[in-house]
């Protein structure tokens, strides 16, 4: 009808009047339109309504998707305040359960034979603004760098120890902030402990900066904050940076270097007063040196015969002490037990003089844990599951006694078996 309409109105416009016999002998006027020119005009007029009609049944679709849309987010809106919280909450952790076997060659030392469990539980929250909360358990007592509950003493109830308690901010895209308790991000080359254990948790602040192949990391933490051991307030701090990136086909490098201030000297022995854990003390059993270490790292990653392997040094040496003050380690991985099947081996090489590193969070497992030792790491494991592998790690090491006060002043040996059954979840 909208059609009819307008081309009515345009007939009455461009027609010949009535009574156009009359003038046939008078010029036609200079605003006369011909027939062929008013069916153009018709023809034109026709295909612009045509187009309108187009446009307005395109609107009104595009009106309904809207609308369709704007009723999709108001249900998922809706099912996410029916879940409540648990939208936001994620559960992981891991458990392993070990056979332990240690032979330490020392005049009155037998074979130890310990079954082992470690359990750690976390619980993580994700919070507007970026921000993530976590609250984890472990199973373990007091001990920084062990989360390793023994069994027996007739089935007694373990210990449940506090192992994470942190926020992280990500106020840019790039950086990071992290306080509470929290699990060390600062690189371990090769995921081998020679200045740090991986059951650490550092208490206090970490910053973690990642931007193409550009990373840095920085720590302060209190090692002591309250004296209750005798100490002052003991605030440590480090910081490293280096780079992440391909270097040619198949390859892969990631390289850095670390700085880490640890005041101690003249303190009581952290944790245990009595143990230093390799490091020097003076005649009233406090530290000797301070810890001001310098740490150059560097992993090559390639592939053999289609398998994942990797090469890495790690070197570490202590600016403050007078003798005994650096370490290295050298070490090769082959494969990844990560998906069902699939196996990994390695191989590491250390020495550890006795004050390079901070003896207390240095690796618990080689040597028997602390520095002043040397010797050889082997392992192999084969994923049982996706979420579930077997691990045997031998360690054949030899402690050095560089002190005296263990075997005066020879080395000794400290031989450890380790078989694990480990699961993780997530």
């Amino acid at each position: 009808m909208k059609r009819l309409g307008l081309f009515l109105a345009l007939a009455a416009i461009g027609a010949p009047a009535v009574g156009a016999r009359e003038a046939r002998s008078a010029p036609a006027p200079a605003t006369e339109v011909s027939a062929e020119e008013f069916a153009k005009l018709k023809n034109d007029f026709e295909r612009l309504v045509q187009r309108f009609e187009d446009l307005a049944a395109e609107n009104a679709r595009l009106r309904e998707a809207q609308a369709q849309d704007r009723a999709a987010v108001a249900s998922i809106q809706e099912k996410r305040e029916s879940a409540g919280w648990t939208e936001n909450i994620r559960v992981k952790g891991d458990f392993r359960y070990r056979y332990e076997n240690k032979d330490v060659d020392l005049p009155g030392r037998s074979d130890r034979n310990r079954q082992r469990v470690r359990a750690r539980p976390a619980i993580i929250a994700r919070l507007p603004a970026r921000t993530e909360v976590g609250f984890g358990l472990a199973t373990g007592g007091a001990d920084p760098v062990s989360s390793n509950q023994t069994l027996g003493d007739g089935g007694s109830s373990k210990g449940i120890v506090l192992d994470l308690a942190y926020v992280k901010w990500q106020p840019l895209d790039d950086l990071y902030l992290v306080a509470g308790k929290f699990k060390n991000e600062m690189q371990r080359t090769g995921g081998h402990g020679l200045l740090w254990d991986s059951d650490w948790r550092p208490e206090g602040l970490e910053l973690l900066y990642r931007r193409g192949i550009f990373f840095g990391n920085a720590l302060g933490t209190w090692l002591e904050a309250d004296g209750s051991s005798g100490s002052g307030e003991i605030f440590a701090w480090g910081a490293q940076g280096g780079v992440d990136l391909p270097v040619g086909e198949g390859l892969k490098l990631k390289a850095g270097l670390s700085y880490y201030d640890i005041p101690v000297q003249g303190e009581n022995c952290l944790f245990d007063a009595g143990d230093c854990f390799g490091n020097s003390t003076d005649v009233n059993g406090n530290y000797l040196f301070d810890f001001e270490e310098f740490n150059a790292f560097a992993e090559l990653g390639f592939s053999v015969l289609d398998l994942p392997a990797k090469f890495f040094v790690d070197y570490v040496k202590n600016d403050a002490a007078s003798a005994n003050d650096s370490g290295y380690a050298l070490g090769l991985k082959l494969g990844k037990a990560k998906q069902q099947g699939s196996w990994e081996a390695g191989y590491v090489y250390q020495d550890l003089e006795a004050d390079a590193v901070l003896g207390l969070l240095t690796d618990s497992d080689f040597a028997g844990g602390g520095t002043d030792a040397k010797g050889h790491k082997l392992s192999a494991a084969y994923a049982l599951t996706d979420a579930g592998k077997v691990k045997l790690t031998y360690f054949a090491t030899e402690r050095q006694d560089s002190n005296g006060v263990e075997n005066g002043g020879k080395p000794y040996d400290v031989d450890t078996l380790q078989l694990d059954f480990s699961w993780k979840y997530k």
